[in-house]
Formats: C-alpha cells, structure tokens, sequence
C-alpha cells in the first residue's frame, strides 16, 4: 500500500497518542518540518477544537538554534494534554530547548518526541501496523527483562558484550502513548536499557544521531567510511578509550561532541529495534534505531526512565547493521533476522 503523508499523520494522532475531544494539542514544527506538523495539526482538528502550533523557525523566536524556550512555548505546555515535537535537531538544542521541553510536557501530558522526522518516514515508519509492533517489542521485551548478559557482533567488526544491572529498567516502546507522563519517539518499535557494563568494539556503519546526522547526511557513507569506537568498562562506569575514522572531520566533531562532559563518553543506552514493517536504513536515527538490528548511546541514559542513578546533558545514538544477537548464550538474531519466537 502507498502510503502519504497524511496517512502517516493519521497514525500518529488516531493510534499512537489516540487524540479525542477533550485533548488539548500541541505541535511544535520548524520550516523544514511544517507540511508534517501542518498535516498532524489538521488530523488533530478533526477531533478536537484546541489544538496550538508553533514554527521555532520564526524570526521573533530569535533564530535557531535557540538559547531558551519561548515564554509562549512554556505557556502552551501548561494547557496541553498531549503533545508532538516534530522540529529537527540543532546542535545545543537538546539542553536549551528539547530537554527542557520533555522535562515540563510529561509532567501533566503525553508526548509524541518525533525529532527530525521527514516525509520518507512519515511514509514508511509511520505508516505500520502499530498493534503488531507493540507484540513483537513485547515479546522481546519479556526475554530481555530476564537477561543478565547480552553479546553483539556484526560483519562490519562490532563485537561488544554488555551485562545489566535488575534495578535498571528495560524500557519497551511500543508507539502506543495513552497515558498521562508518557513520551515515545515515532516512528517507535525498539527495547532499550541502560547497561551496568559494556566492553568491546563499536562498529558503526549505520546512522549516527543527533546534530551530525544533519550535518553529514548525504555526505558520508558510513558502510565505506565507519565510526570505530573501543569502549572499557571501569569503575565508575563503561567509557570510549579509543575512536578511529577516515573521514577526519567527522572524527573531529564527534570527539567533540563526547567530550562536552565527563558523561557524554560514557554508554548510556543499549537498544534492540522491533519494527519489523522497516524495509532499509535510511540514514535518519528517528527511524533507524528502530530497524531489526541494534543501536548503542553515549550520555544521558534517559535515566527518568530507566532507573539509571547518573545523568548528562548529551546523548548520540550510533547504528551498527545486520547484528547478530545472544541474549545469556542463545541467539535471537542473526544478521538483523529475530527467531521465529520473537516474530510469532
């Protein structure tokens, strides 16, 4: 089935925040997200009257990236009741404005976090049957919480293993956000935690997150160009000790980026994607991470939700392809193929 934009903004509003009359929404676009903000705004007004749209892009917000959030902004979170962050991702944004943002929007609505969406996944990712992923990730789920070490190869030359801690949480995001407090990113589909110990090689031939996604996108070809990355487990947490990469700039600004504060090099996130309706990497971590193979964070280890007990203002996710999987010695994954137990 050939799927639109408008398709894709169905999803969102219907099945995944499942907006109803008396929802106040709120959706916060920037200009190359508008047309998809717009779309969503106008399924919103299908089924509820109040419904508020901000363009950060505007030239009275004082030009992105922004320092602080609008007091317009702050005002409007305090009346919604659900809400979709659509714009895309600048760097230094994550403190100023989106962290901020999710900070004060869960304490009294539900979220739809959907940086850097575009049409192609609006198209793709959100155009799934969310019911199917919200099974499969449950499943996955179910055998993860039970895991005590996990180990991660890939061809490319990822070969880590990574050991949890029970206090910590598994997190399943299913796309399903009914509830108060509640924030997913869509496209969703993927489990993730954060790790009590993680030592190895990082292979990333995928999609790398954050503003160097925007910033590379189109210009590196991660599967001739990677990002290796050595990581120690140490007392006081599991750090990068070593990072290699043809391509010098890119190099450059992701040494950068891990080194803004003691916790941005430190891994932070171990994710296994379960939308198993993705057909290829796009090069868009929004809908990479979700792909049936596995991503890995450095910084914040989205501690609010996982129980984990430090914290940091950063947070890149890297995407390695065509992972196999051994959850305590048996696989469930080879090369990006779950078994048939997880897929039903």
């Amino acid at each position: 089935m050939k799927c639109s934009i408008e398709d894709g903004a169905t999803v969102a509003v219907t099945k995944c925040l499942k907006i109803k009359p008396e929802d106040s929404v709120l959706i916060v676009a920037d200009a190359p997200s508008k047309d998809i903000g717009m779309a969503i705004r106008q399924k919103s007004l299908e089924i509820t009257d109040k419904v508020r749209f901000f363009n950060l892009d505007l030239p009275s917000y004082g030009g992105r990236p922004l320092k602080t959030m609008p007091n317009s902004l702050v005002e409007a979170i305090k009346k919604a009741t659900a809400a979709f962050f659509v714009a895309g991702p600048m760097e230094g944004e994550l403190e100023t404005l989106r962290g901020p943002f999710l900070q004060l929007i869960v304490q009294k609505a539900r979220l739809a976090h959907m940086v850097g969406v575009n049409e192609t996944i609006m198209k793709t990712g959100m155009c799934v049957d969310y019911d199917k992923v919200a099974t499969i990730t449950n499943r996955l789920y179910d055998l993860l919480v039970k895991t005590t070490e996990i180990k991660v190869t890939s061809p490319a030359g990822t070969d880590f293993t990574a050991t949890f801690d029970p206090d910590i949480k598994w997190i399943p995001c299913t796309g399903i956000i009914d509830k108060i407090g509640v924030w997913d990113n869509l496209p969703s589909g993927e489990v993730f935690t954060a790790p009590k110990t993680f030592q190895g090689r990082i292979v990333v031939d995928g999609t790398i997150g954050d503003w160097i996604e925007m910033k590379y996108s189109g210009k590196v070809d991660y599967q001739e160009t990677p990002l290796i990355i050595d990581v120690e487990h140490e007392i006081g947490g599991s750090f990068i000790k070593k990072i290699k990469c043809d391509h010098k700039e890119l190099l450059a600004d992701f040494k950068s980026y891990v080194n803004s504060e003691a916790n941005a090099s430190r891994i932070g996130e171990v994710g296994l994607g379960t939308n198993v309706f993705l057909k290829e990497i796009i090069g868009n971590i929004l809908q990479d991470e979700k792909f049936s193979t596995v991503h890995v964070a450095f910084g914040d280890p989205y501690h609010e939700k996982t129980g984990a007990t430090w914290a940091s203002d950063y947070h890149i996710d890297l995407l390695m392809r065509k992972c196999s999987i051994w959850l305590d010695g048996r696989q469930i994954m080879d090369e990006g193929k779950y078994i048939k137990e997880i897929l039903g």
